[in-house]
Order: C-alpha cells, then sequence, then structure tokens
C-alpha cells in the first residue's frame, strides 16, 4: 500500500482508499518507551527532538518526521517502526489538550494503549480520562498523587520514561506568554500542520513481522549520530545540497571515518565529534563563541539562517572531502599529518608537536575532540591545516611547513592566551597566517601573543635573509625547553649556526644541573616575577628539567636581554673549551670562583654559585629585596618551596650553611612555613638547647637559650667570633659596595661547629 503524509491526528480519520485507523496499540513485541530514559545520551536525544517539536508548534516551523510503518487490522494500527515518536506525541497532545482545556477522554486520537504491559495500558487509559489542572505546579506531582496512580507502576520502566517525558514538555512549555488554545489549533490543523510524518502501512501481519524483525534484530535504539543525521539532512532541504550530504555521510564520509573506528564497529561517536568541531569553527568565524542550543539548532543557525550559510557549508563539505582519497582504502590524514607534524624527538623536518599525543590531529579530534584531552590549540593547528588546504596562498608551495611552525610556535603551550572566549579572533588570526599573502601572514594577529608574534616576524625575516639558517632556527624551536621561542639567543645567522649544537650539550638531561651554576657566572639572568619575586633556572624535580622552561622562554626579547647576554656568553665561552662539556662547565665555574675569592667579592651570584643547594628551588622563585643596583638580592632573601609563602620556604644561606654542616640529628633543617612563621624566627635551631642561628645582612645573630649556664657555655665557645653585644657575628665587608668580603657560609659553619664542640 502507498504512504502519505499525516499528523499524529490525522492519522484517525479515514480519507479516500487510506486504511481507517481507530486506535493505536504498541504490539507485545516492541520494547519499552525509551525516549524518557534518564541516561546522558538518551537525555540528549530526548533534548534535541523535544525542541524540534516544540518549536514547530510554538512557531511557524513545520516539521516533518520519518517513516512510521505498521500494520492496520480491523482499525487497530500495530506500529512497527515509530512506537518512539508515537508515544512522546500522544504525550504532547495529552499536555497540550490539558491545558487548552480541550481533553477528551473519547476523542480518537487518546485511544493509543500498550499490549507490551498491561500497567502501562492502564497508565494510558487513565491519562486520558483525567486532565491536569494546570493551576498545580508540577504535573508528575499532580500524577503521582492521584488514587489512580497505582504503587507498582514506579517500577514500570514505561511509565517512568512517560513521566520523564511530561516533565521535560511542561519544562518547554512553562513560558507565561503561551496560548495553550493556539497551541491545540495547530497541533490538530490538517492544512498547516505543525508536526507530521510519512505513514506507510503494510499489507499484512507476516510481511510486518518480517520487517519488524529485520529492523529490530540487534534491540538497540537509533543512535544519537542516526537521529542527528536524518535532522541535518532536514535542515539542509532548502539549500539544495540535503541529497549530496545524504550521499556523501553514507558514502565516501563513512569509509573515510572507518580507518578510525575504535573496535565497535560503528563511526557515530567519531562523526558526531568531527561535525561539533566543525560547527564550532563556524561559530568562531562569525566572531561567536559557542551559542546555546542543541549541535543541531547550532548547526541549522550557521549552515542555514546566517548571511555566510553557503561559506560554512562550504567549510562543512571541505573538511570531509579534503580526506577522501581515490582509494577508500588508503588512509589520507594519516599520511598527511605524518608528513606536517611528529611527536617526540626524531630527525626529520616536521613540525614537533609537545603536548599532542598523536601527530595525527584529524585522527585526535574525531576520538577525543569536546574532552580535555583535545586541546584549543590543537583545535587551531587542525583548522589551520583544513583552511590552508582549502584556500591556499598564492605561491604557497613550501610555505605550509613555515606557517604551522610559526603558528604552533605562538599557539602552543600559551594558555593564557588560547582559551574558549578568545577563540573568535584566534580562528580569524589563523586564517590570516594560513592564507594571506607571503610576508602579510604574520600581520594583525590578534589575541596572539604580540611579543611573540614580533619574535616569528624577526626569524622570519632572518631567513628571508639567510634561509641555511633555518636548520639551527628549528632545531632551538623544537627542543623541549624552548617550544618554538627564541627570546634567549641574538637572532644573529651566524651566531645560530655556531651555538645551537652547545645549546642542546648544555641542556642535555645528565648535564642541566651543571648549568644552573654555570649560567649565574655570565650574570643575573632571573626572570622578573614582581617587585621582589625573581626566578632562576633550576635542576628541579619534573624529569630534570626544572624551572628552566619559563625561565627561558617567558616574557618578551627586549625584556630578557640580561637573560640572552648571559646565555649568548655561556655557550660562547663553552664552545671555546675542548673537551666534554660537564668538564667545560666545570671549569667556567671553578675559574669564575677563583676570580671571585681572589678579588675578595663575595656577593649573592657568588654563593648561589658555589653552594649548589642554593639552587634547590623546586620552581627556581625566589622572594626578597631585590635592588639590581646594589647587587640584586645580597643576603636576605627566601626560597620558595612553590611560588609564593602559601607553601614552605627556606633561608638559602643557613641551607648551604646546614649542609655544610651535615648532622640533621643535632641541627635542625632551617625550612619554615608561612602559617606558623611570625616575621621574626627564621633560625637554624639545635635540637639540644634550642640555641639557634640567624642570617642578617651583616651576619649572623646567634639566638641564645634563657638558661643562664647554657649562655655562658656559648659564649666561650664564640669567644674566637667577636660576639657583639646584640649576640651578632658580623662578616667581612668591602668598604666599597659593602659586599662580603669572606665566605659567610663558612663562618656560618665554624660558627655551627665550635657551638657542638661544646655541648650545645
Amino acid at each position: 500500500m502507498k504512504g502519505f503524509s499525516t499528523t499524529y491526528g490525522g492519522i484517525f480519520r479515514s480519507v479516500d482508499d487510506r486504511p481507517y485507523v481507530a486506535s493505536i496499540e504498541i504490539p507485545i513485541i516492541q520494547r519499552d518507551y525509551a525516549q524518557g530514559r534518564e541516561d546522558e545520551a538518551t537525555a540528549t536525544i530526548r533534548r534535541d527532538f523535544l525542541d524540534v517539536l516544540l518549536r514547530a508548534v510554538t512557531t511557524d516551523a513545520s516539521i516533518d518526521l520519518d517513516f512510521i510503518y505498521g500494520e492496520v487490522t480491523d482499525g487497530v494500527l500495530k506500529p512497527l517502526d515509530g512506537q518512539q515518536r508515537l508515544t512522546t506525541l500522544f504525550l504532547l497532545h495529552w499536555y497540550i489538550a490539558s491545558r487548552a482545556g480541550k481533553l477528551d477522554p473519547h476523542a480518537a486520537w487518546s485511544q493509543f494503549r500498550y499490549s507490551t504491559r498491561l500497567s502501562a495500558e492502564y497508565f494510558c487509559y487513565e491519562l486520558v480520562n483525567h486532565a491536569w489542572p494546570h493551576e498545580d505546579e508540577d504535573p508528575v506531582d499532580w500524577i503521582t498523587d492521584q488514587p489512580w496512580y497505582l504503587f507498582p507502576w514506579r517500577t514500570d520502566p514505561t511509565i517512568q520514561s512517560m513521566l520523564v517525558m511530561i516533565a521535560a514538555i511542561h519544562r518547554g512549555l512553562s513560558a507565561d506568554h503561551l496560548d495553550f488554545g493556539a497551541l491545540w489549533a495547530r497541533l490538530m490543523s490538517d492544512e498547516q500542520p505543525a508536526i507530521s510524518f510519512l505513514f506507510l502501512p503494510i499489507d499484512d501481519m507476516e510481511s510486518g513481522d518480517d520487517l519488524y524483525i529485520k529492523m529490530n534484530s540487534r534491540g538497540k535504539p537509533l543512535t544519537e549520530f542516526e537521529i542527528f543525521k536524518a535532522r541535518l539532512e532536514k535542515v539542509l532541504q532548502g539549500s539544495g545540497r540535503r541529497g549530496l550530504l545524504s550521499e556523501k555521510l553514507d558514502r565516501e564520509w563513512s569509509d573515510l571515518l572507518w580507518h578510525y573506528e575504535g573496535g565497535n564497529h560503528l563511526v557515530d561517536e567519531e562523526f558526531m565529534n568531527y561535525l561539533a568541531f566543525i560547527v564550532d569553527v563556524c561559530e568562531w568565524r562569525t566572531g561567536t563563541t559557542r551559542t546555546a542550543g542543541s549541535l543541531l539548532d547550532r548547526a541549522r543557525r550557521v549552515f542555514v539562517e546566517h548571511d555566510d550559510a553557503d561559506t560554512h557549508l562550504d567549510l562543512l563539505f571541505f573538511a570531509f572531502d579534503t580526506w577522501v582519497g581515490e582509494d577508500p582504502s588508503e588512509d589520507v590524514p594519516a599520511r598527511v599529518f605524518a608528513e606536517m607534524f611528529r611527536v617526540g624527538e626524531g630527525p626529520t623536518s616536521a613540525v614537533r608537536l609537545f603536548e599532542s599525543q598523536d601527530p595525527n590531529l584529524f585522527a585526535a579530534c574525531l576520538e577525543r575532540y569536546g574532552t580535555k584531552q583535545f586541546s584549543l590549540a590543537e583545535t587551531i593547528l587542525l583548522y589551520a591545516v583544513i583552511v590552508f588546504r582549502q584556500s591556499p596562498p598564492e605561491g604557497a608551495a613550501g610555505t605550509l611547513e613555515r606557517r604551522l611552525r610559526s603558528l604552533r610556535n605562538i599557539a602552543e603551550s600559551a594558555p593564557d592566551d588560547v582559551r574558549n572566549e578568545h577563540m573568535p579572533d584566534l580562528i580569524a588570526a589563523t586564517t590570516t597566517l594560513m592564507t594571506a599573502p607571503e610576508g602579510a601572514h604574520l600581520d594583525g594577529l590578534k589575541r596572539f601573543n604580540q611579543a611573540r608574534v614580533d619574535d616569528e616576524k624577526r626569524k622570519y625575516a632572518l631567513l628571508v635573509e639567510d634561509p641555511e639558517a633555518a636548520t639551527a632556527v628549528h632545531a632551538l624551536e623544537d627542543h623541549d625547553l624552548l617550544r618554538g621561542r627564541l627570546f634567549a639567543f641574538p637572532l644573529d645567522a651566524a651566531f645560530l649556526k655556531a651555538h645551537c649544537a652547545t645549546f642542546h650539550a648544555v641542556t642535555a638531561d645528565d648535564v642541566l644541573p651543571q648549568l644552573a651554576p654555570a649560567l649565574l657566572t655570565k650574570g643575573d639572568y632571573s626572570r622578573r616575577l614582581g617587585t621582589t619575586r625573581r626566578q632562576l633556572g633550576v635542576p628541579g624535580e619534573r624529569r630534570g628539567r626544572g624551572s628552566w622552561r619559563e625561565v627561558l622562554t617567558s616574557g618578551s626579547r627586549e625584556s630578557r636581554e640580561a637573560m640572552r647576554i648571559a646565555v649568548g656568553n655561556l655557550l660562547a665561552d663553552v664552545a671555546r673549551h675542548d673537551g666534554p662539556t660537564p668538564d667545560a662547565l666545570d671549569q667556567i665555574v671553578r675559574e669564575w670562583l677563583t676570580e671571585r675569592r681572589e678579588a675578595n667579592l663575595y656577593d649573592w651570584l657568588y654563593y648561589f654559585v658555589r653552594y649548589p643547594v642554593m639552587l634547590a628551588a623546586p620552581k627556581g622563585v625566589y622572594i626578597g629585596d631585590y635592588d639590581a643596583a646594589s647587587g640584586g638580592y645580597r643576603y636576605r632573601v627566601d626560597m620558595m618551596n612553590g611560588a609564593d609563602y602559601r607553601s614552605a620556604f627556606k633561608d638559602p644561606y643557613l641551607l648551604a650553611v646546614w649542609n655544610e654542616i651535615d648532622d640533621p640529628a643535632r641541627v635542625g633543617k632551617p625550612e619554615f612555613r608561612s602559617w606558623d612563621y611570625t616575621g621574626d624566627e627564621r633560625a637554624m635551631r639545635f635540637t639540644a638547647t634550642g640555641a639557634g642561628l640567624r642570617s642578617h645582612d651583616n651576619g649572623f645573630e646567634i639566638l641564645l637559650p634563657t638558661d643562664p649556664a647554657i649562655q655562658a657555655m656559648a659564649r666561650s665557645a664564640l669567644a674566637a667570633f667577636a660576639l657583639d653585644s646584640t649576640n651578632v657575628i658580623h662578616v667581612a665587608k668591602r668598604t666599597s659596595d659593602g659586599l662580603d668580603a669572606e665566605d659567610r657560609v663558612q663562618t656560618g659553619a665554624a660558627v655551627v661547629h665550635a657551638l657542638l664542640e661544646f655541648g650545645l
């Protein structure tokens, strides 16, 4: 029998040669009503489906649902496909009829029952016989409080699903301005139907059973993607591309994604993730962040309703088509991305990705888009590849790797810049970087860190002038401690080519601890974090890399001149030494310390170089009165365990003394905590008597216990150290600048040894 378009109410009306339907009965072979289940996936499907239905009822946006198949025998329609949709339409009719005062238990549309469960059949009967007095706030509370609502129904899955759906309908139609009389008229209209579907009667029960078995042999409901696909095709009905979309989704695009099915023999999640990526990008290209509504709502806005809908549709089709090869068995993205990117070390020209698990960003997007495992930086890089392939700049040969490298340099490891609220500007800047004419592609890149963009321009000019420097520049950019930023080096081709290998040598894992003191011999290169906070490169605890990445790559070229001078001088000095790099660094440190001792110059740099324990701050952060004009921190500074005083901290000078003593059983480690630190303590204590040692700019204060006998013993022990009336042992000073003229750590160690010998 030929199918025909109808509505839920219209299916009960006899017209011409259509079969007469007096009632709808869900056959016993059908499963329970599932659209009201409360799992997350079903909730999303329910929300999306209801949004479509309610929009059709409350606006002029009519909706045409898919086929509904069924057997009509003696006026009873037994649906074989469409049970879920028909049940939802039944509940929608009950709700609006109740609100409009139109509920009639004898109306044709109310003749709806379930044969799957007797309880569900009774529930439907009672529902149409009782209109909800909508003065009550909640229809579900009202229903479950009625005397006809039976206690066992609380565990019936179909009834509970119906209640969830009623609650969802109520939320969607709770606006005060709605005229339910008008909504009912629209719902029941045959001339301008709000919700229609194509009904296909099955000629005989035998063929109906066969069809049902074929359709439901797996016992699985339609997936989220299957529903989304059908609705997206309808959304694009007026665009002229509906048929093409349907064909591609079913054929070459499915073949493409099949390379990435995760073992469940489906590519539904992969399709949904990639479509979500495309819709996000299209929204960002309109200048907005992610808009409200379901993915289908957002797709409708960008692909149909927006002024640039055709452009967005072009991107949708291209984003899939660009990866489709002539041979369906070829995994084009795997080959293309392997040529462009790499993860980890390797002697290849591909751009190294530092924060990605997989160089195949297409595959990563299919698997992880919308999760924290697929970052906004990866989103930008994937979009960059697609838009370059779609709109390559004139004379694009050889420019893709260079542009992707620049994008990697400014986008990766930049959480302060690459944030969701900035994505419209970042996507626009990425489009410029990837498609603008050569030489203009780095201009006007909004939201990206401008210091890094400016340095990309400098590097671009350098490589235009001397292309042979590219090997050194790229090798440094790919270094794990630099990650694309070369603020630590002068952008001089000769220097970079001469010292690239040296930098890799001094930052090798087994050599890096020696770099911390060696670089300080070339000057105060510290990173400024504020008025009193500075950061030094320290070995640290993170795989031996410590704080070096932050120190070497933060700020701007202009603000890091001191660091750049220190790095340049050290690399040049190491290059002049023969033999292994560790030996060169040791010799540089030894010679520098000898020069300082001969000059009686013991500034803070001397101590930090001479005593490596003073460079043991896990994050390299130090806080104190920093005055560059008078020698930096001098001798009063705190070494942070974390980034500030919320963590424990140490006095690095006392720590060096404690390390020289190396007797933790008798002398406590000078570590303090802000929650029990008053500002007057900061002392290294002797465990036996409680006596202590506190560091001052002018020397060491001895903290004596109150016991007179112990005080006398301490003064005798310190007779050789000129303990003054304030219990301070002074360190000799230079008259020219007030800096130490002797090694205070050795003085402090001698004081502690003397006290320990006297039993303190």
